[in-house]
């Protein structure tokens, strides 16, 4: 692989997609994904208002 770093701006919309993916798949998560999971969750859960965060959560 490249020593070239990677970087991506993901909108809203996909940040939101792709947590949703990767709760439903949390469970079989590769080990070296469940820090990536992490962050994204932590992300999308700071940019929103707690009523926010328990609809989208639950």
């Amino acid at each position: 692989m490249s020593d070239t770093p990677f970087s991506y701006t993901f909108t809203e919309d996909e940040l939101k997609s792709l947590i949703r993916f990767l709760r439903k798949k949390q469970n079989d998560l590769p080990q070296e994904l469940y820090l990536l999971y992490s962050v994204l969750e932590k992300a999308i859960y700071d940019s929103m208002s707690v009523e926010e965060a328990e609809e989208f959560f639950l």
